[in-house]
């Protein structure tokens, strides 16, 4: 057995949670690797171990001398697999055969004492995710989970939480989790926001709205929201049709980060923030009636991911993190200024315009070629919807729209 490296989860903490085949390994094996307190666990046995600490290199340089030599076994917090070692134990000493021991992850446990579904949770952790991104998440997701460490407490966590607007929820807390002095603590954020917890504990954020037992507005993955589901006024709007097409052109990812220039009631941008949903969406529109359709549009489909911004593209753009993704369906007028600072700012970017008339088609294939920009796509949608008269179905066609693509790269 001493030509594989053995990682095994320990589950949550006490040993209670570690199964027998576990053990079983941990008893064959000549070294164990792991925290402190795993170890100490295992003090009965008179191994040779090695504590993990700030000394991972030394770690994988000790494995790679001396595997197939001795049986070496790391013993992981919870499942190894779940923001567990193994990710970097594969990443460095590649060359090791490594076979891996499940464990309850603490994630599993907390949910089982709060009695809490969790096959909807987004699962996400501090550790290398910028302050920024760990909010969006938050924002954008009706039950997450984090793992917290260093400045990132529980209590700094919520504290944040409140300064940006997400107070409307129910915060659990679990530390300690299967030991004699395990926590758990469930509150609001202020709640939570005022106690003290040790920097490595688990999370789990509810959005009080979505606690409520309603169904979604748009339940589905692909894009396609029918015209009368959304909250409609006199601004115009992307029909349905033209804005499935559009948006599969666009090529979102979960993390895109998305501009729709000319907003008008926020269709575009309600299906960009369902699929994004650990990116962000920035509507951008001028009129003040747009903008609150808008707001009314993103709260009737619970979408936390969209930023609205009031005022007229370009100039609206200058202090917003660069896109990705560009939807582009009114310009007023300013369409050369929104290509120029779009190729002058933006990189890696994907751009989708649509167009009426023939006039803006030929600005808008014209200006994208005299940019530079490359991938130029031109598609003419002609779309008619059937309706009934007089015990028949005749079909009326809506306006043809133009759908141009292009990229732009480094």
């Amino acid at each position: 057995m001493g030509n594989k490296l053995y990682v095994i989860g320990m589950g949550p903490g006490s040993k209670e949670f570690v199964h027998t085949a576990a053990n079983e390994l941990i008893e064959k094996c000549h070294v164990l690797i792991g925290g402190r307190r795993n170890l100490e666990a295992y003090s009965h046995l008179f191994k040779e171990t090695l504590v993990i600490g700030n000394n991972l290199d030394e770690i994988y340089r000790y494995i790679s001398s001396n595997i197939g030599k001795k049986s070496i076994a790391v013993l992981a917090s919870g499942d190894p697999a779940l923001y567990g070692i193994m990710s970097s134990l594969k990443e460095n000493i590649p060359q090791v055969e490594m076979e891996v021991i499940p464990g309850v992850s603490s994630l599993q446990y907390l949910c089982s004492k709060l009695q809490l579904n969790w096959n909807d949770i987004v699962i996400s952790s501090v550790h290398g995710r910028q302050q920024s991104q760990l909010y969006d998440i938050i924002k954008a997701n009706k039950k997450t989970a984090i793992f917290t460490g260093g400045k990132q407490s529980p209590d700094a966590i919520c504290r944040k939480m409140i300064e940006l607007g997400l107070s409307n929820a129910v915060v659990a807390v679990g530390e300690n989790l299967s030991y004699e002095n395990e926590r758990i603590k469930v509150g609001t954020p202020d709640e939570i926001g005022k106690k003290t917890f040790d920097n490595l504990s688990l999370m789990i954020i509810q959005h009080k709205d979505d606690i409520v037992d309603s169904p979604p507005q748009w339940e589905y993955s692909t894009p396609g929201i029918p015209d009368n589901f959304f909250v409609r006024g006199d601004v115009p709007m992307t029909k349905e049709e033209v804005r499935s097409v559009s948006i599969s052109k666009l090529r979102l990812k979960y993390n895109s980060i998305v501009y729709d220039i000319g907003a008008g009631t926020g269709s575009v941008s309600i299906e960009c923030g369902l699929i994004c949903k650990y990116g962000k969406v920035y509507a951008i529109e001028k009129d003040s009636e747009g903008i609150k359709l808008i707001g009314k549009n993103a709260e009737k489909f619970g979408i936390r991911n969209i930023n609205i911004v009031n005022g007229e593209a370009p100039g609206a753009l200058e202090e917003l993190p660069r896109p990705n993704r560009v939807f582009i369906g009114g310009t007023d007028g300013n369409m050369g200024e929104i290509l120029d600072w779009i190729h002058r700012e933006c990189s890696n970017v994907r751009v989708v315009l649509n167009t009426v008339t023939i006039e803006s088609t030929c600005e808008a294939i014209g200006g994208l070629k005299s940019r530079g920009f490359i991938n130029i796509e031109i598609i003419n949608l002609s779309v008619s919807r059937g309706r009934e008269a007089g015990g028949k179905h005749l079909m009326t066609a809506i306006n043809p729209i133009y759908i141009i693509t292009a990229e732009k790269g480094e």
